[in-house]
């Protein structure tokens, strides 16, 4: 079994910009970052192989991209990938606990049944919401 060899980024080289794909980066003097010509978006040359990360960003988690030879993809952090997991075990922990509720509303006897109606409306829009919700 052979290994791949990675080819690592090469600041000679020219390459596409990962965020517009429009323009090209370029290298910035005296720095190990690159800007793209077109976008004027910064990005900075990773430790990890055949990755840069995008400097003058407003979102709170920065975004990075890897180089594949021919294109760049977008890399996923490893808490994104916790986040989402957490998300999906409590869609699927929570929508049998909603509909219990929802079912169990039903028998109370205690309550009018416009109250009743109303609760279980709720609880299928809070359903919904969890499941539409991106």
């Amino acid at each position: 079994m052979h290994s791949k060899e990675t080819q690592l980024l090469d600041p000679s080289q020219v390459y596409p910009c990962p965020s517009c794909r429009q323009g090209a980066l370029v290298p910035i003097t005296l720095t190990e970052a690159w800007g793209c010509d077109r976008c004027k978006q910064i990005f900075e040359l990773r430790a990890e192989p055949n990755t840069v990360e995008k400097l003058t960003t407003p979102y709170p988690r920065q975004q990075i991209w890897q180089w594949t030879g021919k294109h760049w993809v977008l890399k996923s952090s490893p808490i994104k990938a916790i986040v989402t997991a957490l998300m999906v075990w409590a869609r699927l922990l929570l929508l049998p606990a909603l509909f219990w509720v929802g079912w169990s509303l039903l028998s109370w006897t205690g309550l009018p049944i416009l109250i009743k109606g109303a609760l279980i409306l709720l609880a299928l829009v809070v359903m919904f919401w969890l499941v539409l919700r991106r």
